[in-house]
């Protein structure tokens, strides 16, 4: 259409207005243009990637925490989460630096109060430095540069894109961090890209530093990765649907492992104490305990592909001389590697190590275990049933023999042997203490019938890995009595944090997909 000269004048005028380095435009300045309001499309729902990481299910608050670390005290309901007023933000226990996220919120209903107090929240990047504002902007005059989807106290959406209160919209955002010099000075600035249901209101926004309320703070020097935050501003906003993806390399945090399904799951970065260790192996290459310290090391912060090098690097320099010393030696150095090669779902190469473990020293608890776990995964369980009765009792302390006792009862129980798992249990071979709050404790009692599942979990079950153990007994035990649908849910629960190098994690991977096959099949 053509358009007079007067007119796109004024329109180029009013978009540089909105567009440019701030405008030049003082803060919150009631005068600046605000926004053209516009209908967004319907529907608001998208699936995560599934290179995604899901931050919030639909059911627990376990990956995000209040600011000090505690658990949050946010109100999760009707699959989403609710502000609880005056509880303080609750932040993401992932870090991150570039990275797309997703998050879907509601205003309350029925609306209340007016311009910045009206269904008020926020979504900071940076560890609460670069806010996207959460606002109620359906028909809630505020200033420009606070209202819904602006990069707060700086730029306006390009344009208005809110549905009303009590209905879902969402954030797609596109944060690229600033880079800072040696020296702690900026190279690049804080990017956002933000879409306000599906439109594009923030198009490659470069921030003039932190955003704030009334002032605008240049930038100081900060870590690469960093907590996103959502924000406690008294107002009972909702949100759902949450994931993030990386979208830089990650230095140190090569992929361990990609499931069947595209899932990727990576290493953490390289700590002090793996530095530590490998200078210690340097040392002295011929000192076994130094490549178990090193591999251990590395797979407490999920290097699992680096501890394989090293226990293989440990069996290559560890003579096969046929001596007592030597088995011994070759025996624990393979138990340590088919361990990591469970963690990265090698199966194959894990069972040829554990059953060499095994063929040197057949009275190895972490031998036994670790070959009743592969055998358990593998489907055989009365193989599985007979490593475990026999490590059982070789279990080096309380929290060993805790967990060899549940998984005893497991690979009976899935053996179809329930009888022989009840008569075990009541012979309460677990009778050393273990761990306070240790999940298999809490799993046995389950077993014996001493906690119901709605019993099961306590407030302070929050870690993944505890998640996860927690949520695989209870859906074999659901399993086992024939209730698929409850197991599945349970399964899919043990998958929904970040602890994916459990055994329960990847037996829930495998519970999953013999039921999916199961359905096929019918």
């Amino acid at each position: 259409m053509f358009v007079s000269a007067p007119l796109f004048t004024s329109l180029a005028t009013t978009v540089a207005a909105q567009q440019g380095p701030l405008g030049g435009w003082p803060q919150h300045s009631r005068a600046r243009p605000a926004p053209k309001v516009v209908s967004p499309g319907a529907g608001s729902f998208t699936l995560p990637p599934s290179d995604a990481i899901v931050l919030f299910n639909g059911t627990s608050l376990a990956r995000w925490t209040q600011s000090d670390g505690t658990p949050a005290k946010w109100r999760v309901v009707d699959g989403a989460f609710e502000v609880a007023p005056s509880t303080g933000g609750i932040m993401s226990r992932d870090s991150v630096g570039d990275v797309q996220l997703h998050i879907e919120w509601m205003s309350p209903i029925p609306a209340r109060g007016s311009d910045q107090d009206r269904g008020n929240s926020g979504v900071f990047f940076g560890g609460g430095r670069y806010e996207v504002q959460v606002l109620d902007s359906y028909r809630n005059p505020t200033y420009a540069d606070g209202q819904a989807a602006s990069l707060y106290g700086q730029y306006p959406p390009l344009v208005n894109a809110s549905r009303a209160p009590g209905e879902w919209q969402s954030y797609d955002i596109t944060y690229r961090r600033p880079r800072f010099s040696t020296t702690k000075k900026v190279i690049t600035p804080a990017v956002l890209t933000v879409l306000h249901n599906g439109v594009l209101v923030q198009d490659h926004r470069q921030l003039v530093g932190p955003t704030a309320n009334g002032s605008r703070p240049p930038y100081e020097a900060h870590e690469d990765r960093l907590p996103i935050s959502l924000q406690d501003h008294e107002h009972p906003v909702r949100f759902r649907n949450v994931w993030y993806r990386h979208l830089e390399p990650l230095s140190g945090e090569p992929v361990q492992y990609r499931s069947p399904e595209g899932e990727v799951y990576r290493a953490m970065p390289r700590t002090s104490d793996v530095a530590t260790a490998h200078e210690q192996l340097e040392g002295d290459r011929t000192h076994v305990p130094r490549y178990i310290t090193l591999g251990v090391a590395q797979s407490n912060v999920r290097q699992f592909r680096e501890a394989i090098a090293t226990f293989t690097r440990g069996l290559a320099a560890i003579p096969d001389n046929g001596t007592a010393q030597s088995r011994r030696d070759r025996a624990m150095l393979l138990r340590w590697r088919g361990h990591r090669y469970l963690s990265v779902r090698e199966f194959a190469k894990a069972d040829v190590d554990l059953t060499a473990g095994y063929a040197l020293d057949s009275t190895s608890y972490g031998i036994l275990f670790h070959l009743g776990v592969l055998r358990y995964l593998q489907g055989n369980f009365a193989q599985a049933a007979t490593l475990f009765a026999k490590a059982q009792p070789r279990a080096p302390d309380g929290g060993e023999l805790t967990g060899s006792t549940d998984w005893l009862w497991l690979s009976l129980s899935r053996a179809g042997r329930t009888a022989e798992a009840t008569a075990m249990l009541a012979r309460k071979p677990d009778s050393l203490a273990a761990p306070p709050g240790y999940a298999y404790a809490s799993r046995l009692k389950l077993y014996r019938g001493i906690v119901t599942p709605d019993q099961l979990f306590t407030p302070a079950d929050t870690a993944d890995v505890q998640i996860a153990t927690l949520s695989y007994g209870l859906g074999t035990w659901y399993l086992v009595k024939g209730d698929t649908v409850r197991a599945r849910g349970s399964f899919e629960r043990a998958m929904q944090g970040g602890g994916w190098p459990g055994f329960a994690f990847m037996a829930s991977e495998v519970e999953l997909r013999r039921l999916r096959n199961r359905l096929r099949k019918k």
